[in-house]
């Protein structure tokens, strides 16, 4: 980052960047499941199917083929913040349903922007360049670096 002003950094990074775990997304949608979905996630964490609905389906869902899971403290069922940190982890990321697996990050999406702000004081301007401190941005970066360079077994 040479060259650049110590009060605030700019930096272009590529628009679809990795999921940064902000959780945004996974509290302004509830997730919509297939009921094979529903099944194999059942299947995946050892309920029995009526215990996997009394637990995880919004009940309030109409749903007999397709439901929706529910959100508790206003965020997908399945999110946890990780204690100390600006990231989340999906407790069902290596199952999950299509709808989160065809989830595509992007610095031009609402909720990847709302995350930055949120969580790492960040901004992003037209032409896809970070804005922020110097220090914000290095953090953020040293963390995409991170999550592209890790074991997808830490995400679970």
């Amino acid at each position: 980052m040479t060259g650049l002003g110590l009060s605030e950094s700019k930096v272009q990074v590529d628009p679809l960047i990795a999921c940064f775990r902000c959780g945004v997304c996974c509290t302004e949608y509830q997730v919509n499941l297939s009921l094979t979905e529903g099944q194999r996630i059942a299947d995946r964490l050892g309920l029995a199917w009526g215990e996997f609905l009394n637990r995880y389906v919004d009940k309030n869902w109409p749903g007999i083929k397709n439901f929706l899971l529910r959100k508790r403290n206003g965020a997908c069922v399945f999110l946890e913040r990780m204690e100390g940190s600006k990231v989340t982890r999906c407790r069902i990321h290596a199952f999950r349903p299509s709808s989160c697996m065809d989830w595509v990050p992007s610095l031009y999406r609402r909720e990847c922007q709302g995350g930055l702000a949120k969580y790492w004081g960040l901004a992003v301007s037209p032409p896809g360049q970070l804005k922020g401190s110097t220090e914000n941005v290095r953090e953020f970066c040293d963390l995409l670096e991170s999550l592209v360079t890790c074991n997808p077994q830490d995400l679970n």
